[in-house]
């Protein structure tokens, strides 16, 4: 599949920098950066892309960060993204995500809040469903509404380990279906209109130095939902997310190797609409969203991120990843099947400290897409 990537253009808005020492010229490579002042900041973007659901379009969004607290040095930089994009297929996409750190760390208030409004395309449930066709047709083509509303808290007990709860309130509502979608089993047990709601608990253990853009560290994390009628949902069902990620500095600050493992896996009664998905922007980045769901899922990644240094060895606001990985589905974990191929390169962006735009040209089996992103897949 043919991808392009056309432009990216990136305003920026804000206050003046405090004057910082010179760099010294006699400095290794790659130093470490100044201190974060912590001030407000705010930085609109326009970016054309490419991705396999929607194919091209135009997404315009706002990265807006700030730090918490009495020592604004000792803590991490919170922010707030949103993005809203608008393609060549009619498909609108909006998204905003909440990453904020207060009481120097103790707490973490997440969110993320989504809507899409598209045509979409379901292949079934399992490996074999979904390896023809490989782009969608007439036997897959269906439109899409959905909204989604998921907020995280979590406190530190411990030094990197914290607990918490989350919320999540989710609604699908498919029209235009075709024949065959109509006539699969796993649509019609929970039909076209699903509205599902749950809450459940989160552990995690964090010693990243920066989570938006970890160079060190590792993040590992459990959170354990139950959907059910007792939120006003329809449907009564429990969901596993494992996540554990490594990161690990290669010879200078800004050269990183991170590495993902992860698994969710589905309970009960869950709907065809919340059944864990292999290859996303998040995970392995180039097949259309959707294509590959079942009630268990591992996926592996392997990514190696490098910003540029400049003359006086500093590092710059430029860079580059590259990515292999790799994906299984399945009934549940012991009966995982089909490996899902991946691999891409991207480039970086520091628009902010420590928080850069991406941009990421992924391919899979028969499939490929451009990304376009205020933060890191992982």
């Amino acid at each position: 599949m043919l991808t392009l990537l056309l432009a990216v253009v990136t305003l920026t808005a804000r206050a003046q920098d405090p004057v910082q020492p010179q760099a010294d010229s006699g400095r290794k490579p790659a130093a470490a950066p100044a201190p974060d002042s912590g001030r407000f900041r705010i930085t609109p973007l326009l970016a054309p892309a490419y991705n396999p659901e929607m194919q091209f379009l135009i997404a315009g969004g706002v990265l807006v960060s700030w730090k918490s607290g009495l020592n604004p040095l000792r803590v991490q930089r919170s922010t707030l993204s949103s993005t809203i994009s608008y393609s060549t297929t009619g498909a609108i996409n909006v998204s905003t995500s909440l990453s904020s750190f207060w009481h120097e760390d103790k707490l973490r208030i997440n969110a993320d809040v989504a809507y899409k409004d598209m045509a979409d395309n379901y292949w079934g449930v399992g490996y074999d469903a979904a390896v023809d066709p490989w782009n969608g047709d007439g036997t897959t083509h269906y439109h899409r509404q959905w909204f989604k509303l998921a907020p995280r808290v979590v406190w530190g007990v411990a030094k990197h380990l914290l607990v918490g709860g989350a919320v999540e309130w989710n609604h699908t509502i498919a029209t235009d279906v075709n024949p065959t979608m109509a006539a699969d089993s796993d649509y019609l047990l929970h039909g076209n209109d699903i509205k599902n709601n749950g809450i459940g608990g989160v552990i995690q253990y964090d010693s990243r130095d920066v989570a938006a853009n970890a160079w060190t560290g590792t993040y590992a994390a459990l959170t354990a939902m139950s959907f059910g009628g007792f939120m006003g949902g329809d449907n009564s069902y429990q969901t596993y997310l494992l996540d554990f990620r490594h990161y690990r500095t290669l010879g200078r600050h800004g050269r990183t190797l991170a590495w993902q493992l992860k698994s969710r896996i589905g309970a009960h009664d869950i709907p065809w609409t919340e059944l864990s998905l292999v290859g996303t922007g998040y995970d392995l980045r180039g097949y259309v969203e959707g294509r590959f769901r079942d009630r268990a899922t591992l996926i592996g990644l392997v990514e190696f991120r490098q910003m540029f240094t400049r003359s006086d060895g500093a590092l710059s606001r430029h860079g580059f990843v590259v990515w292999t990985g790799a994906g299984a589905l399945g009934a549940d974990l012991p009966h995982l099947r089909g490996i899902i191929p991946n691999g891409g390169v991207g480039y970086r962006f520091e628009l902010q400290p420590r928080s850069n735009v991406r941009i990421d040209i992924g391919a899979g089996r028969h499939s490929s897409g451009v990304y376009f992103n205020f933060t890191e897949a992982f």
